[in-house]
């Protein structure tokens, strides 16, 4: 018998994920400079780019 394991998420942690990275892009819209801005952005795309990789 082989057992299939699931690494995904439940509803309410994708939720949790999903506010994190709301929250983190408005932050970065509340910058005062592009430069700013666009270091939020960076950080947050590398985040989520970490996160895809596992």
């Amino acid at each position: 018998m082989e057992v299939i394991e699931s690494m995904g998420m439940t509803d309410l942690q994708f939720k949790s994920w999903l506010k994190q990275i709301i929250r983190g892009l408005e932050g970065a819209k509340e910058e005062q400079t592009k430069e700013e801005t666009d270091k939020r952005i960076n950080e947050l795309l590398k985040d989520l780019k970490e996160d895809l990789q596992g």
